[in-house]
């Protein structure tokens, strides 16, 4: 499979060479020793994406000589995780395995049990995760990564939402089991190290959610999220 690199999302798709710059083009020279002629693919990190050979090496870019494009357009069914913020590097193992499995979404939610707390610094931190992560799964559109979300916040987008799972381990209904609408993204709340509180799941089952688990197991908070989306992505028929 060929490698996979981003360029910015205004880059021209239709122009017949796109050079590659920045941390994208060290990665490739300097990491994975690009050769002049190697095929490879670039992308915008939205759905543009292009097929060539590297044409011209330097030390700080390349430029690749497009021979075939495409769109990859947006899925109709998202999948949107909401992931509370955990400790310290198990937020980037988290946001990590969300990206290799498809989410199209994360959004870091300040959960009552989260220890951790993240602010724009560590949020961007989330953003090259996904981004990183996006070219080592050959992923053309990268997902999302929001604002961080207080419960409050969380309750009103809730309100306003369809498939809105909670995942539990002492649910009833397992994740592989309960009604999906086709019709309306899927979205996972994802707990802390500590669990989720009880008001908190009282207060999403009133205000629409569902709650479920996944199976006997109890995974890792750092985990579950991947493991939910890969789930609904069976479901739905992504995978």
């Amino acid at each position: 499979m060929l490698s996979t690199f981003f360029v910015p999302e205004g880059t021209d798709f239709s122009a017949s060479e796109i050079e590659v710059g920045g941390d994208e083009a060290h990665h490739g020279v300097n990491v994975l020793r690009l050769k002049q002629s190697e095929e490879v693919k670039i992308s915008n990190g939205a759905g543009n994406w292009g097929v060539g050979k590297v044409s011209q090496l330097s030390k700080k870019s390349f430029t690749v000589e497009i021979s075939t494009r495409g769109f990859e357009a947006a899925p109709k069914q998202r999948i949107v995780v909401v992931q509370a913020i955990l400790k310290n590097d198990a937020n980037k193992e988290a946001v990590d395995f969300l990206t290799q499995v498809g989410a199209d979404e994360i959004i870091p939610w300040q959960s009552q049990h989260s220890i951790g707390k993240i602010d724009d610094k560590s949020l961007s931190k989330w953003q090259i995760v996904a981004r990183e992560s996006s070219r080592q799964s050959r992923r053309v559109r990268i997902p999302l990564v929001t604002r961080i979300l207080s419960t409050e916040q969380l309750i009103l987008k809730i309100k306003e939402l369809q498939n809105v799972l909670v995942l539990h381990e002492a649910a009833e209904s397992r994740l592989s089991q309960i009604e999906i609408n086709e019709e309306a993204d899927v979205t996972l709340i994802v707990g802390p190290e500590g669990g989720l509180s009880e008001i908190e799941v009282n207060t999403f089952i009133a205000a629409g959610a569902k709650v479920v688990r996944l199976g006997e197991s109890v995974l890792r908070a750092a985990n579950a999220g991947a493991a939910a989306t890969s789930v609904v992505m069976s479901r739905t028929g992504k995978w």
